[in-house]
């Protein structure tokens, strides 16, 4: 865990509690490169602090990441925050209509986001 937060703070995705989420790791020789954690809500999926490093990117780890998740994540919505909706439309990812009372953020978990740009979507389970 204490390479994922450093991972989720070197991304700015780090926020209180994340050490109590549910984490996958991508892996590139036997280091840690990207980051994709989930919270279980009794009716829904949100999936936070997905991220690659830098020096990772373009290389399909995300998309990996996030589809390796959605196998084990079933049976219900899957949401998420984000300011790239065009990575997760190709994923099957919507805009979401209708969030969840749970997805609602204070300010202090969206410090240094631009939200403007942020946009919640679903995908069905």
């Amino acid at each position: 865990m204490p390479y994922v937060v450093r991972i989720a703070w070197r991304l700015a995705l780090d926020y209180p509690g994340l050490e109590k989420d549910t984490f996958y790791v991508a892996e590139e020789r036997g280091k840690i490169v990207g980051i994709l954690g989930f919270r279980d809500f009794s009716e829904f999926y949100e999936l936070v602090a997905v991220g690659v490093l830098e020096e990772y990117r373009e290389m399909g780890i995300g998309k990996k990441l996030v589809t390796e998740a959605l196998k084990e994540l079933t049976g219900k919505p899957v949401y998420l925050l984000t300011t790239v909706p065009s990575f997760y439309e190709k994923l099957g990812f919507e805009k979401a209509q209708e969030v969840p009372a749970a997805l609602k953020k204070d300010s202090a978990w969206c410090t240094g986001c631009d939200r403007s740009r942020c946009v919640a979507m679903v995908r069905k389970g």
